[in-house]
C-alpha cells in the first residue's frame, strides 16, 4: 500500500497567524492616518496660542490698570461730592444770610405799618390834630399832602358829630416786599362813639397799606380800607 503523506495541521496555524498579523497591520495602518489627522488639527491651535498671548500682553498694555481706574473714578467721586457740599453749604449759607436781612425789613416794615394804622384809626374830636404831625413823619411826601386833605375833609363832621376812636391791630403780615416797595395786610378793631352810638361800636376792618423805602426809612404811600 502506498502509504500517504501527512501534511502538519500547522499549515493552518501558520495561516492564522498570518492573517491575524494582516489585521493587526491594518488596523495600525487606519489609525496612522487619524492620529496624523489629529496631530494635523491640533497644530494651528497651538501655533495661534502665541498669537493670543500677544493679543492679550498688548491689550494689557493699551488698557490703564485695574487699579488706575479705580483709582480715578474715586477721584471723580469725591469731586463731585465735594462740589455738591460745597453748592449744598453754601446755598444754605446765603438762604439763612438772605433769611436773616429779609426777617429783620418784614418786622420793620409791619412795625411801621401797625403804628401807622393805629394812629390814622384814631382820633378825637377835642384835638384833631394830636397824631397829625406824627401821621405826617411816616408819609411819603404825596401821601402826606393826601392825609392833610383827607383830615381837612372829615374834621367838621368829626367835630359836629363829637367822634372819638381808638384802635388797635389784631392781626399783620407783609404781602410782599420787592425792592424799595412793599405791601402790608392788616386787620384792624377799632372802637368809636359818637352822638349817634354814644355807648361805643365796634368796628373790625381791614387795611391795606404800601410802603415805600425813602431815606433809609420805610414810609408809609397809600392807605386802604376794605
Amino acid at each position: 500500500m502506498a502509504s500517504k503523506t501527512v501534511e502538519p495541521d500547522t499549515v493552518d496555524g501558520t495561516d492564522e497567524v498570518a492573517k491575524t498579523d494582516d489585521a493587526v497591520r491594518a488596523e495600525t495602518a487606519a489609525e496612522v492616518p487619524k492620529r496624523s489627522r489629529t496631530a494635523v488639527r491640533s497644530a494651528p491651535a497651538k501655533r495661534r496660542r502665541p498669537d493670543a498671548a500677544k493679543r492679550a500682553t498688548a491689550d494689557t498694555s493699551t488698557a490703564p490698570p485695574k487699579s488706575r481706574r479705580r483709582a480715578g473714578a474715586l477721584l471723580v467721586g469725591l469731586v463731585a461730592l465735594l462740589l455738591a457740599a460745597t453748592g449744598f453749604f453754601g446755598y444754605h449759607y446765603f438762604a439763612a444770610s438772605a433769611g436773616a436781612d429779609n426777617a429783620e425789613t418784614r418786622s420793620e416794615i409791619v412795625r411801621v405799618a401797625n403804628d401807622y394804622a393805629t394812629k390814622l384809626s384814631s382820633f378825637d374830636y377835642r384835638d384833631l390834630n394830636k397824631n397829625r404831625e406824627s401821621i405826617a413823619a411816616m408819609s411819603t411826601e404825596d401821601f402826606g399832602k393826601k392825609y392833610d386833605e383827607m383830615v381837612k375833609a372829615l374834621t367838621e363832621i368829626v367835630a359836629n358829630g363829637k367822634g372819638v376812636a381808638t384802635a388797635e391791630v389784631i392781626n399783620s403780615a407783609v404781602e410782599s416786599v420787592k425792592d424799595d416797595k412793599a405791601t402790608v395786610i392788616l386787620f384792624v378793631n377799632q372802637k368809636a362813639t359818637n352822638v349817634v352810638a354814644p355807648d361805643g361800636k365796634n368796628q373790625p376792618y381791614r387795611m391795606v397799606v404800601k410802603l415805600q423805602r425813602t431815606g433809609g426809612h420805610w414810609l408809609v404811600d397809600d392807605v386802604q380800607t376794605v
